[in-house]
């Protein structure tokens, strides 16, 4: 006798996503089981978002929350009527065998179960690769647990009473950026369970140019200053793109080196010779941690790889600046 899968509704929330929606939603209600819900929640759209919606066969309604990605999760949260709830953003398309996949992995008994990226990244430009292969090879090669501390709403699924229990998502976190973050630490806090299944692997339809990456990075690394500054005893440990602060050291430590190298250049330039070996130190630390990502990169994407491998360095500059940035913000008053 088939074994009937646990019901679960679908939950994407949406504002002006006309350009992605229907890749997104496709595979989606293709693989639908009986009992499931797929629901939309528009968040005050000026785009054919709700037109594209209705037509799949989604039910469409809309936000009663804040603004923004975490008010519209929970609206549709509270119109769940499954047991689970899969959250799926506007521009993730889930793979082909996503709800067999899904439903092997709530059979194991965890309280959430988180997807990774694909290793294929849209379009052309080596800043979307870099993006989409930085989390793709963080949840595949430094994510070493089965159970992890973070999650991504891309594609992250959690049964619908400990959802509640949590509250749902901080509304009061701008944009989209740590209120996945906040939410998982609370709920592992609370003694949950968010089981990684790298073999759901979502394709993002999100493009990026250089300086808008960099600007994500920015926002995204001030509001984990705020979010860590604000923390209180309920949250566990947190997480960084998903991972412990231990298993993304390398990162940690590069955010460091890169100044190292920075300094030796100069004090090398008013000539002190021991510039040369603060600068090779900072190199090889930098190295140390990063070359296994941009030999992988250069393997995936070939010369798109090899350019994107060296946005690392860019990147790695913009955290000790961001971090002192929201210390300061939150020193000033700002929580949020």
């Amino acid at each position: 006798m088939e074994k009937i899968s646990t019901p679960i509704t679908i939950v994407i929330p949406v504002h002006n996503s006309e350009k992605t929606l229907e890749a997104v939603l496709e595979p989606l209600s293709h693989e639908l089981q009986v009992g499931d819900e797929l629901i939309v929640v528009d968040d005050r759209s000026e785009d054919g978002s709700r037109d594209i919606a209705a037509r799949s066969g989604a039910e469409v309604i809309f936000s009663s929350g804040s603004p923004g990605a975490a008010g519209a999760r929970n609206t549709g949260a509270s119109a769940a009527a499954c047991e689970w709830v899969l959250f799926v953003d506007s521009d993730a398309v889930a793979p082909a065998g996503w709800r067999e996949m899904l439903g092997q992995r709530i059979d194991q008994g965890a309280t959430a179960v988180q997807a990774t990226y694909s290793p294929v990244a849209a379009g052309n430009h080596p800043a979307t690769f870099y993006k989409n292969f930085y989390y793709y090879y963080s949840f595949s090669r430094r994510i070493r647990c089965e159970y992890i501390t973070g999650c991504g709403t891309f594609f992250f699924a959690v049964k619908r009473s400990a959802f509640q229990e949590m509250e749902g998502f901080d509304d009061r976190i701008p944009g989209a950026t740590v209120e996945d973050a906040d939410f998982a630490a609370r709920l592992v806090g609370a003694g949950g369970k968010i089981l990684m299944a790298r073999e759901i692997e979502v394709f993002h339809l999100r493009e990026y140019t250089f300086p808008e990456l960099m600007g994500y990075e920015w926002n995204m690394m001030k509001s984990k200053v705020l979010y860590f500054l604000r923390r209180d005893s309920g949250h566990a440990v947190p997480s960084v793109s998903m991972a412990t602060p231990l298993e993304m050291l390398p990162v940690l430590c590069g955010a460091v080196s890169v100044w190292f190298i920075l300094a030796g250049l100069v004090v090398y330039a008013t000539g002190c010779m021991w510039g040369i070996w603060l600068g090779a130190a900072g190199f090889l630390i930098l190295t140390a941690g990063h070359a296994g990502f941009w030999l992988a990169s250069v393997r995936e994407g070939g010369m798109r790889g090899f350019i994107a491998s060296l946005m690392t360095i860019p990147d790695l500059f913009l955290i000790l600046p961001a971090v002192l940035s929201g210390v300061i913000m939150y020193m000033t008053g700002r929580k949020y």
